[in-house]
């Protein structure tokens, strides 16, 4: 028989790592080259199905593949080398850890002979990231390199899902060896059994003022359908879990917060009037609960009924009432058709939502030391595509469009849980690639954009086509308001000297606009959307309005561009 019709002979470890990303489905990987996995890098060459995108820093690189699972349900794949490489891409990893998103890290390492000899650029990654990964499979093996692979991506995806690292030695992945079938492990979610589904629904039936709590293993296209469904059958209240307000339509009756750190304390204080909590696809972390006071921890004052895919998320924090392993969608599926046929808690529903809608309507400000920038959050919101995917970097600027985006039934948004700066461009990025057909929006600050920035020059070479609103007030803003709040009027450390972000985007290639008056936002955003380029949308920002809900006493005037 001839090789064309057999196959080769022998593969490398290299190859082998590619037929597994094959048998995983990956059709992207992100990297910044690095000698160390060349191998692997050479084999993708016969892979034309899997895209290579190479970034400007591998931390742009992991928050690109973090993002990038968001968004398609599959663990994103980023390639770092050895040591540096895989220290700049601690923070996605973190970030896949916090968020409890799946992410497979592929590193290089020093050749097997060099193994625990402190060779150039060796780590031992396991012991250094060691509490903030699954796993760390390493391939010494080339003939074990698809098995080992398959265990990475099922890890990843099991359970709560999280980041792995996969160790290849530099010289295995030129070693050759006979070629093996790649093998894939399906993940299996568990099942609530019908007496739990019943015991959830006749413990909410006993209620006077039950609301529903979703969170992230529930924002998928199923989940998301699902959560609306029992929204409508039983009448119930629904708030998102932090970073997770596009879970359902902001306009639908049954949604009335989102449990984030900008989320208006009176209505907190009304949902906390709630007699039962049903919290599905969330691990109700300190931010969504307020500080672990809603519900509170250890012991909540209400009955809980918790529902997750992933045994660590149920009751690892508080005591809880009905705790249920259990798929998020198929249990709200099953949940719905047992809904009542006449809820007697439609009128708190209903009073919940008017108040956030009365919360989140803009009521214009304007400074004399820039744009407010809910104004541009505020007219984006209006302005922005049924369809639009937006993204956030960390920073004050984002209580603005925590409270002023209400966000439509097809819009997504994606945040960082864990609060990690530099998140916003590569998120847009990977989510441009991801969804070429859909305008992507990055909200980002001065200080963010610094960070990651960069990385709108792998969107330009890659054809990734972002709105990238930067929030320019010339400080560390977060910082700045905690300085303000604990140490009135001895801020250090938080004032930036910034460039000319409109200059820099232009010499990056992009469409730049410049916004520093409000009755040029709207012509700036229409123009931006109308683009089919990437276009860098300057906003000089009031730095006296920081946030929401704090002012500072004093802040240098910004003065405004000449006309």
């Amino acid at each position: 028989m001839n090789e064309e019709l057999s196959g080769p002979a022998s593969v490398t470890g290299g190859m082998a790592v590619v037929s597994a990303l094959r048998a995983h489905d990956v059709d992207r990987v992100f990297c910044v080259p690095g000698e160390s996995f060349l191998g692997v890098v050479d084999a993708l060459n016969e892979a034309p199905e899997i895209e290579l995108v190479t970034a400007r820093h591998e931390g742009g690189a992991g928050l690109m593949a973090v993002a990038d699972a968001r968004l398609s349900g599959r663990p994103g794949v980023v390639m770092v080398s050895r040591a540096p490489g895989a220290s700049n891409a601690a923070i996605a990893i973190h970030n896949a850890h916090e968020d409890g998103v799946p992410l497979v890290v592929l590193v290089g390492q020093v050749p097997r002979p060099d193994a625990g000899l402190g060779a150039f650029q060796e780590v031992d990654y396991a012991r250094l990231y060691a509490g903030i990964v699954k796993g760390v499979v390493r391939v010494d093996d080339p003939a074990r390199a698809e098995a080992l692979l398959a265990q990475a991506f099922h890890a990843a995806t099991s359970g709560l899902p999280g980041p792995v690292l996969v160790i290849l030695p530099e010289d295995m992945l030129e070693e050759a060896r006979p070629p093996v079938t790649a093998v894939r492990f399906p993940v299996a979610q568990p099942r609530a059994g019908d007496e739990d589904v019943a015991a959830a629904a006749a413990l909410l039936k006993a209620q006077e003022r039950p609301l529903l709590i979703a969170g992230m293993a529930l924002n998928t296209v199923r989940g998301r359908e699902a959560l609306k469904t029992v929204a409508e059958r039983w009448k119930l209240p629904v708030a998102a879990s932090a970073r997770q307000p596009d879970i359902l339509d902001n306009n639908h009756p049954g949604y009335v917060a989102h449990l984030g750190y900008a989320t208006d304390r009176f209505l907190v204080e009304r949902l906390r009037e709630a007699t039962a909590l049903l919290a599905v696809g969330t691990r109700l972390g300190d931010v969504t609960s307020q500080g672990y006071s809603f519900p509170a921890a250890p012991r909540p004052a209400v009955p809980v009924i918790h529902i997750h895919e992933s045994a660590e998320a149920v009751g690892a924090v508080r005591e809880t009432a009905l705790p249920i392993l259990s798929g998020c969608a198929e249990f709200l599926e099953r949940l719905a058709v047992l809904a009542p046929a006449e809820p007697r808690w439609t009128s708190w529903r209903d009073d919940l939502h008017a108040r956030y809608l009365a919360w989140s309507s803009w009521r214009a400000v304007e400074a004399s030391d820039g744009i407010v920038f809910g104004a541009v959050v505020e007219a984006c919101a209006r302005m922005a595509p049924a369809d639009a995917i937006i993204t956030a970097d960390a920073g004050n600027f984002g209580g603005w469009l925590g409270r002023y985006f209400r966000y439509g039934g097809r819009q997504r948004f994606l945040n960082a849980l864990s609060g990690s700066m530099g998140y916003g461009v590569p998120a847009a990025v990977a989510a441009s690639l991801r969804h070429p057909e859909r305008k992507v929006v990055c909200f980002v600050g001065d200080g963010g954009f610094l960070m990651t920035g960069n990385e709108i020059a792998t969107a330009r070479a890659y054809g990734a086509n972002p709105v990238v609103v930067i929030s320019d007030n010339g400080s560390y803003g977060t910082i700045r308001m905690h300085q303000e709040r604990r140490f009135p009027g001895r801020a250090l450390g938080t004032d930036l000297a910034n460039p000319d972000f409109a200059a820099l985007a232009c010499a990056f290639g992009c469409e730049a606009l410049s916004v520093s008056r409000p009755q040029e936002i709207e012509p700036a955003l229409a123009a931006a959307f109308r683009s089919e380029r990437l276009c860098v949308v300057h906003v000089r920002t009031s730095l006296r309005h920081i946030s929401p809900s704090f002012t500072l006493a004093a802040a240098p005037a910004i003065e405004a561009a000449p006309a």
